[in-house]
């Protein structure tokens, strides 16, 4: 994604039909789903890579096959500070999604934690940790499907990645009611067991800075 020391993005500017209206939806459901920062009205970011460029070259051909119009450039920063702004922007919005399966994962690791202290394991139980397990993998695989930071979102990936395994391996030691060997195991990993926080389950950055994107200003950019 970089190049000698600086940073290449890739801008998508488009202006599709006002008519019907199901095709800017469309557009800009497909542009929140790559993750893209709202630079201002039909005009997204997101840094350069062979696979951005990929999603980038396929909608514009959409939008062109839809009546619509549609550029990509390849840009730099010419102001550091506007950079990393955006850059933090699009890491708080891709690592919020991994964070939630951890703090699932965390939440359900504290319940391990009574569950043993209890001597407690029965199908009630059961059906209730697969479930939760289920739904982080099928957030997880969402993240990971919607990601195209690469190695810039690697170590929230990683962890998620890890709080799920580790999930897995106590929910397969309680099944087998192996009370003492799940002690040992979330002993070992209490750094997981207890790093669950309130999380807003309605909302994500994403959506804030979405909400927001209309009233941005442009950053100082530079076609290369």
């Amino acid at each position: 994604m970089q190049e000698h020391g600086v940073m290449r993005w890739l801008q998508l500017t488009y202006r599709v039909p006002s008519e019907p209206s199901q095709k800017r939806v469309w557009v800009w459901r497909r542009l929140q789903n790559l993750g893209a920062y709202a630079l201002q009205n039909s005009v997204y970011l997101l840094p350069h890579s062979d696979e951005v460029e990929k999603h980038f070259r396929q909608l514009a051909n959409d939008i062109h096959e839809m009546g619509g119009e549609a550029s990509i450039f390849s840009v730099v920063a010419l102001d550091v500070e506007d950079e990393q702004r955006i850059l933090k922007a699009l890491l708080d919005c891709r690592n919020a999604d991994y964070n939630k399966a951890v703090d699932a994962c965390a939440r359900l690791l504290s319940k391990a934690v009574t569950l043993v202290e209890q001597q407690e394991w029965n199908e009630e139980l059961h059906i209730e940790f697969s479930e939760t397990l289920e739904k982080v993998h099928t957030s997880f695989r969402t993240a990971k499907r919607h990601d195209v930071l690469g190695s810039y979102t690697a170590i929230a990936r990683a962890s998620a990645a890890e709080a799920i395994a580790l999930c897995e391996q106590a929910v397969r030691l309680l099944q087998g009611r192996e009370f003492v060997k799940t002690r040992r195991l979330l002993d070992m990993n209490y750094e997981w067991v207890y790093l669950p926080k309130e999380v807003d389950e309605t909302s994500s950055p994403c959506e804030e800075r979405t909400q927001l994107s209309d009233e941005a200003e442009s950053p100082h950019l530079a076609h290369s």
